[in-house]
């Protein structure tokens, strides 16, 4: 931040050691609230009897609306000139409705209220995004240096989720994720917020960010990786009972996965000065690939456990990563509605994709057969960034 930068931000009344602290707790209770609820959430769907179809039914629910929603939070951010008081409102909607899981054992209401759950969840995650990243460009640090605090609420919340499933049942979950996320309005005071891009041109900015090919490609990529790493969160608890796996080591399980991710992030940084951008990245969805292909011949649940660290290199490498990507490769005007795009493609069609066909192959073949299909999928994923870092695209263009 330059000394014309800090001099504004002090007559404003912002405090930059303020401000981390708050946008780190922010994160940290966003994703305790999503650790209690993604990786735990399938403990549900088979305590209400579900198919493995009706779950990659229900699981596509989120992708698809928030590639709608997501456009339509960022055109009232940007209206307003605001992003804090929408994103509390999302927040307190989102718990709100979760608590309504308790209630429902039927598929199609359970369908229904995960349309109108995704309609406030599915812009937390690029919101909060928006805010941190303003945040570390004024200061000149590293996005991976806010977003580890994520990582380390997930790896909490799925342990002691875990053990208060085992304790009180599974409407613990829910109990949990409405909790964070009602915690985590009270940071959004600290955080500046002083207007937003995000949104407003998703529209007109898609005909300029389709002639970036190296954009193009990332986005291709983001649909198989992302969409993989994704679904594996909602299938996981499933595969990691049938390799032996206890509920309780589902918690413990997903501590050390999540937990390995935020010493990963804060090292993202040193290897991408070291390996550059893209090698850190394609390094990250090798590692995913070939994960889920030994997850797909059974090993046994202890050396799952043992290989923890395998998250870390691969997700944590990955989310760390792809941020910084987006923002080195499109054009500055434009950069928080690729920003969104990005989301849409990969946490959006690739995780719709990846959760819908996911659980066809469940029912018809095994969850084994699953972890392949995300194995096979990755690979393909792998080959745009090939094409980025080793093709006629791995020169970034000059950006105006």
């Amino acid at each position: 931040m330059g000394n014309g930068e800090t001099r504004l931000a002090k007559a404003a009344g912002e405090n930059p050691a303020h401000t981390y602290l708050a946008i780190s707790g922010l994160y940290l209770f966003v994703y305790y609230g999503l650790g209690a609820f993604n990786p735990l959430i399938s403990l549900y769907y088979e305590s209400i009897h579900l198919t493995g179809t009706q779950i990659g039914t229900i699981s596509a629910i989120p992708p698809i609306v928030s590639i709608v929603a997501q456009p339509l939070w960022g055109m009232l951010c940007d209206h307003y000139r605001t992003r804090r008081p929408f994103l509390a409102l999302m927040l307190i909607a989102s718990a709100a409705a979760a608590l309504v899981f308790c209630l429902l054992t039927s598929y199609a209401w359970v369908v229904l209220l995960f349309i109108l759950l995704s309609l406030f969840q599915s812009a937390i995650t690029p919101v909060s995004d928006s805010l941190a990243l303003s945040y570390a460009y004024k200061q000149n640090m590293q996005f991976g240096n806010l977003r580890l605090w994520g990582a380390i609420g997930f790896a909490i919340s799925v342990f002691f989720t875990g053990k208060a499933v085992e304790a009180w049942g599974v409407n613990a979950i829910f109990f949990c994720y409405g909790g964070a996320f009602v915690l985590s309005t009270l940071f959004l005071r600290r955080i500046p917020d002083q207007g937003t891009e995000f949104g407003t041109n998703v529209f007109q900015g898609m005909r300029q960010l389709i002639r970036l090919p190296r954009f193009l490609l990332f986005l291709v990529s983001a649909f198989f990786i992302f969409g993989a790493i994704n679904a594996h969160n909602i299938y996981f608890a499933l595969y990691y009972q049938h390799i032996g796996g206890t509920v309780a080591g589902i918690g413990f399980a997903f501590l050390l996965f999540a937990g390995s991710e935020a010493p990963f992030m804060k090292a993202a940084g040193f290897f991408v000065r070291r390996w550059g951008l893209e090698m850190t990245i394609l390094t990250a969805g090798l590692v995913c690939a070939i994960r889920w292909l030994w997850y797909g011949t059974a090993p046994s649940a202890a050396a799952v456990i043992a290989l923890f660290f395998l998250q870390g290199i691969s997700v944590g490498f990955y989310a760390a990563s792809a941020a910084q990507f987006v923002r080195e490769n499109t054009p500055a005007s434009l950069q928080v509605t690729a920003l969104a795009i990005f989301a849409s493609f990969g946490q959006g069609l690739g995780s719709m994709t990846c959760n819908l066909f996911g659980g066809i192959i469940m029912d018809y073949a095994g969850i084994l057969a699953t972890y392949y299909f995300f194995g096979v999928i990755t690979v393909l994923g792998l080959i745009p960034l090939l094409l980025i870092r080793f093709g006629p695209f791995r020169r970034t263009p000059a950006i105006q």
